[in-house]
């Protein structure tokens, strides 16, 4: 397969007497990471009112990805760290040596697409 993209799937929890602020560093990042053509998909689902979020982000290529996720570690870690009880996450295998590092407090779960298809036409 031929697939460039890079996926990213975080779970998050939040307690409660941070939420306010884990919404308001989320609105910012949205704001953000709007600007970044690379990124092909930046969701942020909670489920229910419980303080458990879901982050889906994929990309366009290496070079999204890794743009993404500098800024995100130079600019935003240090605050979203700070309001959350706990992180996991779920990486496509593909994604680049500077992804894998700055993931590598988290130990995310590295998976390999073997089939299957998207129709997303990567800029």
């Amino acid at each position: 397969m031929s697939n460039e993209t890079i996926h990213i799937h975080l779970e998050v929890v939040v307690p409660e007497e941070k939420r306010a602020k884990f919404t308001d560093l989320m609105n910012e990042l949205v704001d953000q990471t709007s600007n970044e053509t690379g990124t092909l998909v930046y969701e942020w689902y909670e489920v229910g009112d419980t303080g458990t979020w879901h982050i889906l982000e994929r990309y366009a290529n290496a070079e999204g990805g890794d743009l993404h996720v500098k800024g995100f570690a130079e600019n935003y870690a240090g605050r979203f760290f700070e309001l959350v009880d706990s992180c996991t996450g779920i990486v496509s295998e593909n994604a680049t040596p500077y992804i894998k590092g700055v993931l590598e407090g988290i130990a995310p779960l590295y998976i390999g697409q073997k089939g299957g298809f998207n129709r997303f036409q990567p800029a």
